[in-house]
């Protein structure tokens, strides 16, 4: 008696679960439930389900159907490819750069611009520095490294100008004469004690409460930009004779920093270390002190071995306000009236103080004032500044009468306030 026996297992059928809406959202064309089953019916797959959900049992010889991008193919190439609409390719909007960010950019773009360079310079300094700088308050509290890359600098820097004057001093010892440099960075002050908390795990995202209290535990980064300059702004040549950089220049780049950023400001004298005292300004700027910017105390170049009246200044990118837009100036076709002011003042006042009281006392219509002249060779204690005032309206030119009227208000708000004296009339 002759037999066979057969032994095989059973091919069990895949199943395969997929949504219509993401084969929708693949396709970018909403296929309706029976035009989803017709397609997948003509190549041998069951389907079953009427709602979002379809259930696919898989024939055994498409071992190519394994996921919604498989099964969105087929029915796209069924159905055809005629029903999907022109569309054009669509990506999401990469990150942009915040205001700090593109504010750092646009005042490095600036000073380059200008012929300076920048530098980058290690955020250490140590005591001695500090101390010949003469930092106190705020700016002498730093923080000691556990585990400092140079014994020598074991402290993080509370500002830019320990790592400026330091690549200053190098770089005139090997024989730079003339220099400009910049740096844009973060200072560490401790002026609040830090928290300490316990490090999340990492097997999971901490809770934004976690992520608050970590943050809680690194001082605060004040964003600086620092310059300092030495020897001369333009060397001597057949075109002309040289002219050396001086404690203006260190204050005029400050104020053009500021006024990059559309904000306006006010300038007052200081006697802050390490500039020299008189040759010093501070600049507000919603009367918070935001800068400063001079000439160097000649303690100090002579410590570090720089160039004499090496200058310097330092400008808190993040403490000034954020502007919402900067605006140029209108340009008026009217002709500007032009009127000089002399008056004696006490020594001990600001001329800026007495540059405002004029400004205050002018009106609307003064569109600029500029010191041309200081004479102080009269009385001990007083001094002659000279200012000339810039008048123009928008619509009309201005009488004769009119100019007087403003120059006559400008005065009277000097004496008023401060005191002064015209010249004429001493």
């Amino acid at each position: 008696m002759i037999g066979t026996a057969q032994v095989s297992t059973p091919i069990k059928p895949r199943k395969l679960k997929v949504k219509l809406s993401k084969i929708s959202t693949f396709i970018g064309y909403k296929y309706s439930i029976k035009q989803a089953k017709d397609a997948l019916n003509l190549i041998g797959c069951k389907v079953t389900g009427n709602g979002d959900v379809l259930t696919i049992e898989v024939p055994s010889w498409r071992p190519d159907l394994n996921t919604s991008a498989d099964v969105s193919e087929e029915i796209a190439r069924i159905q055809g490819f005629e029903l999907i609409p022109l569309t054009l390719p669509t990506g999401k909007k990469g990150a942009q750069l915040n205001y700090l960010q593109l504010r750092k950019r646009n005042v490095a773009t600036l000073l380059a611009n200008q012929g300076f360079t920048e530098v980058i310079n290690y955020p250490f300094v140590n005591e001695e520095m500090v101390q010949t700088l003469g930092f106190t308050g705020d700016r002498a509290k730093s923080f000691k490294i556990a585990n400092p890359m140079s014994e020598q600098l074991p402290l993080l820097r509370t500002h830019l100008l320990p790592g400026l004057l330091s690549t200053l001093s190098r770089n005139i010892s090997r024989g730079a004469k003339d220099v400009a440099i910049f740096e844009i960075g973060t200072v560490f002050r401790n002026v609040s004690p830090l928290k300490k908390v316990e490090l999340p795990g990492t097997s999971k995202r901490p809770t934004p409460k976690a992520i608050a209290e970590l943050y809680a535990t690194v001082p605060k980064q004040m964003l600086f930009v620092g310059g300092v300059v030495a020897g001369h702004s333009r060397i001597s040549s057949w075109q002309g004779s040289g002219e050396k950089f001086g404690w203006d220049d260190a204050i005029a780049k400050a104020i053009e920093i500021i006024e990059s950023t559309g904000n306006s400001y006010e300038v007052i004298s200081s006697d802050l270390a390490p500039w020299h005292p008189g040759r010093c300004a501070e600049i507000k700027v919603n009367g918070k002190a935001v800068a400063h910017a001079g000439e160097l105390h000649p303690r100090v170049i002579s410590a570090l071995n720089l160039p004499e009246r090496s200058c310097a200044f330092a400008v808190i990118l993040s403490e000034l306000p954020a502007a919402s837009k900067v605006s140029a100036p209108a340009i008026l076709n009217m002709p500007a009236a032009v009127q000089d002011v002399a008056l004696f003042i006490d020594k001990k006042i600001p001329a800026v103080e007495l540059m405002n009281a004029l400004k205050t006392g002018a009106g609307p219509l003064l569109e600029s004032i500029v010191l041309f002249d200081r004479y102080d060779q009269i009385d001990a204690d007083k001094v002659s500044l000279a200012y000339t005032l810039t008048f123009r309206a928008s619509d009309r030119t201005l009488t004769a009468d009119e100019v007087a009227m403003y120059r006559d208000q400008a005065i009277a708000n000097a004496v008023k306030n401060l005191g002064a004296i015209l010249r004429g009339n001493v």
